[in-house]
């Protein structure tokens, strides 16, 4: 639900439609939005001719048959993460995607977030130099002390409910971005089916004259405290990113110790220099909720013919091929390679 209340006070977006399975969810959502026109499935939706961009939230099984059915009736697509659950399902959908001449954009919101994006700058500037090494960590108590109840589709050992393609995915397509690497192969350990997942993977870079390789190891969790964090480091310096911090901003130099003063006030200049931003986040729904709202404000600007969002349908591709891989490495205790060209 954090699309609708988004896109209810953009200026000229009109919330024209609403498709839902559920009659009871779609008539209480609908008279929530004052939404006029409600269908019981999304083909009827399609043929309403005054939609010109759809917005695809619904389980990811689903999200082959909508998407494509969005993409041929000729509207701009929004496409929630995982793109699809297969790959060849998502080569189909990027071809699709191309071949139409509109807009499509994946859900891999964690792009817009400010210190992901001041990472990139940074990166692209030569700070660290090249990226040769990533650790990572998210973890969220959702299955644990939180007791969300899930829906069936949900589920840990399942394609579309596990840990890869709900959280993991974001932090996938973010060392992508952060990097211009690709994924090569990746092997997932875990002692418990439910528990926490351990990944080890080898990205190469894609761009002319950088094809070195880069070293992730990552913890995934759905039953630990809430925590989003990324560590990039290259030979000139390490870049850390605390992702639930206004201040996780960090950045170490090569031959400077974590531990040391130096680094010490490097970090209380760094909380001092983000605490306004911080307050206007929290003003705003928080930083989560603002890269929900950029991405949308991205997509709707690129259906007016500015320019595209950062996220394509190829991005979403990858992302989604990673974390296929990992769920199958997971299921077979085994190294998985990762095609190439993806």
């Amino acid at each position: 639900m954090r699309h609708l209340p988004i896109l209810r006070d953009m200026k000229g977006v009109q919330i024209t439609a609403l498709a839902d399975i559920d009659p009871g969810t779609l008539s209480r959502v609908a008279g929530r939005y004052k939404v006029a026109h409600c269908y019981d499935n999304h083909l009827a939706l399609l043929e309403n001719k005054a939609i010109d961009a759809v917005l695809v939230c619904t389980p990811p099984a689903s999200h082959f048959e909508h998407a494509h059915d969005v993409l041929e009736s000729g509207r701009h697509l929004y496409m929630d993460s995982p793109l699809a659950l297969t790959v060849q399902e998502c080569e189909t959908l990027t071809v699709l995607g191309k071949s139409s001449g509109k807009v499509a954009t994946v859900g891999l919101n964690l792009r817009y977030h400010s210190l992901v994006q001041r990472a990139r700058r940074c990166i692209q500037a030569g700070l660290i130099g090249p990226v040769q090494a990533i650790t990572a960590t998210f973890s969220t108590p959702s299955r644990g002390k939180r007791g969300d109840k899930f829906p069936p589709w949900r589920q840990p050992h399942t394609v579309e409910g596990n840990v890869f393609g709900e959280s993991a995915l974001q932090h996938f397509d973010t060392w992508r971005a952060l990097t211009a690497a690709e994924f090569t192969e990746v092997i997932v350990q875990c002692t418990e089916r439910e528990g926490p997942v351990s990944l080890s993977a080898i990205m190469k870079g894609k761009e002319a004259g950088n094809s070195s390789s880069i070293v992730v190891a990552a913890i995934f969790s759905e039953h630990a405290g809430d925590n989003s964090e990324i560590r990039l480091m290259g030979r000139e310096g390490t870049i850390s990113l605390s992702l639930y911090r206004y201040d996780g901003f960090g950045y170490c130099p090569a031959l400077v110790a974590q531990g040391s003063a130096g680094q010490h006030l490097r970090a209380i200049k760094e909380s001092i220099w983000s605490l306004p931003q911080g307050v206007r986040n929290l003003l705003n729904g928080g930083e989560y909720g603002i890269t929900f709202k950029l991405q949308l404000d991205a997509f709707i600007e690129a259906c007016r013919g500015g320019q595209a969002p950062l996220v394509s349908l190829s991005d979403g591709k990858a992302a989604a091929i990673a974390s296929l891989a990992a769920f199958q490495s997971m299921n077979t205790a085994q190294k998985v390679e990762l095609p190439s060209g993806i």
